[in-house]
């Protein structure tokens, strides 16, 4: 069954053309993510939100099976500042979108969603909390809000205390690979601000009215061409040693759950 998964996420690469190269890593983790929700069945018949859906290759391999999906995202637009996620031929970008029966609309997460109250059955966030500026306390009240009573949520993002940082600090070296970025990046730094443990994001969902319904670890980032890269060893071979740890495996899936009824 995983190679419908497998199949459906390469065939949106394949028509994202040019665009979805620079995501080439990330394709395991959306094709677990798409079988999460489909066995589930939570994908065929829903309206689903994709938060920070980038140039949308998730909410194309959501719409494929069968989703009304819109997206929503701030930096790939051309009113974006420049950013390594702004894309310059966004016209054609739009052409795929709109092939594709894709909505995406420009926006910040840190704001007011443009979107009602109980409009969605599924709001997705894959990998996108990391990279917020402020608490994502204001997100997910907002995602609460848009959600109709008893709809799902699904979050995803780096494990703070994957394998590979644990030996990483206990080298004495910095536990995150982007100082130079944040450095020159100043107050247009894209990178991760800060990453989240498995308890601390079930504890934050938790806080924000939601009930966790599963809680998910995988290793997404194995790649062959990697594997080239001298600085990328440490990463795998702690990706190998850690599949008996569930806690210190590389990316975090948390599936929620807002409440049926208002509370009293």
């Amino acid at each position: 069954m995983s190679a419908l998964y497998e199949r459906t996420i390469d065939e949106v690469y394949k028509a994202l053309g040019a665009f979805s190269k620079p995501y080439e890593i990330d394709k395991k983790r959306f094709a677990s993510s798409l079988r999460l929700l489909n066995e589930r069945e939570l994908i065929r018949g829903k309206k689903i939100l994709d938060l920070g859906s980038g140039v949308c290759i998730f909410p194309i391999a959501l719409k494929r099976l069968g989703a009304e999906v819109v997206g929503f995202d701030k930096f790939i637009f051309p009113s974006a500042f420049d950013n390594p996620y702004r894309i310059a031929d966004f016209k054609a970008l739009q052409t795929i979108w709109d092939k594709e029966g894709i909505t995406v609309r420009e926006g910040d997460l840190l704001k007011r969603l443009p979107f009602e109250e109980g409009e969605f059955d599924l709001v997705n966030s894959d990998c996108t909390i990391e990279h917020l500026l402020d608490s994502p306390k204001s997100l997910f009240a907002e995602v609460r809000r848009v959600l109709r009573p008893g709809g799902t949520f699904l979050l995803t993002t780096p494990n703070l205390a994957n394998l590979s940082r644990r030996i990483r600090f206990l080298l004495g070296r910095s536990p995150y690979w982007d100082l130079r970025e944040y450095f020159d990046g100043e107050a247009h730094f894209t990178g991760h601000r800060r990453e989240f443990t498995l308890s601390e994001l079930c504890e934050l969902l938790s806080w924000s009215g939601f009930s966790v319904t599963l809680q998910k670890t995988q290793n997404s980032f194995f790649s062959v061409n990697r594997l080239l890269h001298p600085r990328k060893w440490m990463a795998h071979v702690a990706s190998a040693l850690s599949f008996p740890f569930p806690r210190m495996r590389e990316i975090l899936f948390v599936l929620c759950q807002k409440p049926v009824r208002k509370e009293l």
